[in-house]
Formats: C-alpha cells, sequence, structure tokens
C-alpha cells in the first residue's frame, strides 16, 4: 500500500476509534439495559419529587462547580494579564465542557488552548496546567473512592482496591519525582518539557490549596450523587456514598463512552444492588447522568459557544 495513502487511512481510524467509538459503546450499554430491565418499573420510580429535588441541586451544583473551576485555573497562573479574570476562567472551562461531551481528551485541549490564547503560555505549559488539575482530581477520585469502598465494608473485590491504590500511589511518586531538586540523569530530559513545568514549578503552598479546591470539588459530586438518592427515596450510609461515587467519577472518566454514559449506569446497578430494586438504580442513575451533561451543554451554550467553537477547530488542527 501506498505510505502516502495509508497516513490518511490510519489517521481516519484514529478519529474515528477517538470519537466514534465511545458513542457505540454509550448505545451498546444503554441498549443492553434498557433490554435487560423492565422499563415499565424504571418509569414508575420517577415522579414529582425527583424533579423537585434535582433540578435545584444540579443548579446549586453548577454554579458552585464552576467558581471552583475559575479559581483552581486562576490560582495556577503566577502573573495573569488583567484580561484574564476569574470570569474569563469560568467561561474556557464552559467551553472545554462542550468539547468534553464529544470527548475527554477533547475537552482538555480544548481548554488548553483557550489558555494559551487568553494568557500568552506555551501550549505546553497551558497543557501542563490543564495536566496537573487533571491529576489532583484523578488521585482524590482514587484515594476517596478507596476510603470510601474500605469503609463502607462493600463486597468489592480485593484485586480492584488493590488496583485503586498502586493507582493513587504511583500518581503521587510520579509528581514527587517530577518535583524532585538536583538531576535525576535521562530522566531529566522528560522532566524538562513544558508539559510538566506546572508539576515541576508549581509553589508547595499553592499545591496544596489546589488540593483543598478539588476536594471541594469532589464534595460537591458527590453532594449531587447524594441527592440523587435522595429522590429517589434510596437510603446509603456516608462511607458507601463516597466510595460508591467515587468510583462511577472513576468510570465516567474513562474515554471509553460518551461521559460516562452507559458504563456509568452499569456500573451504578452493580454497585448499589443491594440497595434497592435495579429498575430505581438505573433511573436514578440515568437522571443523574443525564442531569449533568445537559448543565454542561447548557452553561456551554450559554457562556461560551464561540470559545468552543474556535477551541474545536484549534484542537482538531494540533491533532
Amino acid at each position: 500500500m501506498n505510505p502516502a495513502v495509508a497516513g490518511p487511512q490510519s489517521t481516519r481510524l484514529r478519529v474515528w476509534l477517538q470519537r466514534g467509538l465511545p458513542a457505540v459503546v454509550s448505545l451498546g450499554a444503554l441498549a443492553w439495559l434498557l433490554s435487560t430491565f423492565d422499563l415499565r418499573a424504571l418509569f414508575a420510580a420517577l415522579d414529582a419529587r425527583v424533579a423537585l429535588v434535582m433540578l435545584p441541586a444540579l443548579v446549586l451544583y453548577g454554579a458552585a462547580t464552576l467558581v471552583i473551576e475559575a479559581l483552581s485555573i486562576r490560582r495556577l497562573l503566577e502573573a495573569p494579564p488583567p484580561t484574564f479574570t476569574l470570569w474569563m476562567a469560568a467561561r474556557i472551562k464552559c467551553a472545554s465542557y462542550l468539547l468534553a461531551v464529544i470527548n475527554y481528551t477533547l475537552g482538555g485541549a480544548g481548554l488548553a488552548v483557550l489558555l494559551r490564547q487568553r494568557t500568552g503560555l506555551s501550549l505546553g505549559e497551558a497543557a501542563g496546567l490543564v495536566l496537573l488539575i487533571a491529576l489532583v482530581d484523578l488521585t482524590l477520585t482514587l484515594t476517596f473512592g478507596t476510603l470510601g469502598l474500605l469503609f463502607s465494608q462493600v463486597a468489592v473485590s480485593a484485586l480492584i482496591v488493590s488496583g485503586l491504590v498502586v493507582a493513587a500511589t504511583g500518581i503521587v511518586f510520579g509528581v514527587m519525582l517530577l518535583r524532585a531538586p538536583g538531576s535525576l540523569g535521562p530522566i531529566d530530559r522528560i522532566r524538562s518539557l513544558a508539559v510538566f513545568a506546572a508539576l515541576r514549578h508549581t509553589p508547595l503552598a499553592r499545591l496544596l490549596e489546589l488540593v483543598a479546591l478539588r476536594c471541594l470539588f469532589s464534595a460537591c459530586f458527590i453532594s449531587v450523587a447524594g441527592a440523587a438518592f435522595l429522590a429517589f427515596g434510596v437510603e446509603i450510609g456516608a462511607a458507601r456514598l463516597v466510595g460508591g461515587v467515587m468510583a462511577l467519577a472513576i468510570v465516567g472518566a474513562l474515554p471509553i463512552a460518551v461521559s460516562g454514559l452507559g458504563t456509568g449506569q452499569v456500573a451504578a446497578v452493580f454497585l448499589f444492588r443491594d440497595l434497592a430494586p435495579a429498575e430505581t438504580i438505573l433511573a436514578m442513575s440515568l437522571v443523574l447522568s443525564f442531569g449533568l451533561i445537559s448543565l454542561r451543554l447548557l452553561m456551554g451554550m450559554v457562556f461560551a459557544r464561540e470559545f468552543a467553537r474556535r477551541a474545536l477547530i484549534a484542537a482538531r488542527g494540533a491533532a
């Protein structure tokens, strides 16, 4: 085969796998769930109480997390331009929400592009800030998820818990390695990359501030999930809520489905199957997932649609 032809073909295949496969996985998982469980029981679980509880909870969640996201971005910048206000940070984050619905990686790339355009950072430095926030989120999710599952004494494989512990420890060790003083020989070439600049040079006090902000972010996510349990009348203990919701967050972050849709519902039914009928858990998970996706789409379209369009063009060009 002609290399000139094979190149574009492989690129198209890679793009399809990145953007098309998650949609296929989500639709396949949802189709399996809806064909397996009683749809009449699922719809019976939906009533006015669900809307009365979930709508205010989602609005509060959207407002609180947007403030946290804007503070997280701006506090990592040592000398932000005068034009880069908290409102600007919030708007470009809203733009990334629109892209992240298509693909989680695309959302991060779009945020990095917009950061570069609005702050004057290089693309590598902007991507480093996005990476730092993502790694802190992932580490906290793994940590809280592990502790919650252990304290709730839910029947989860020891292999899964061990994997969560190893993953969280590996991230912390990697960051410590990147921030280690002095020379590390051949590793210095990797540490010098612009994408690791934020991980290496962010002052410890500011890093701890970021951790505190992201803890608040995780608490907001757990709270809105707790509101879903309340709306559907499902009783759950605090430790079980934290562990289960953080486990769902890990599943939702995997780039194998659209915003965790489908895979998140399978995980929710498995994790909470002993708390209520499967149809109730499925209905609760669907309401929460569609509520969060709709919220992100609405925030993006209202506050940052033009930013999202420009970021999408730039991110696709970079790919």
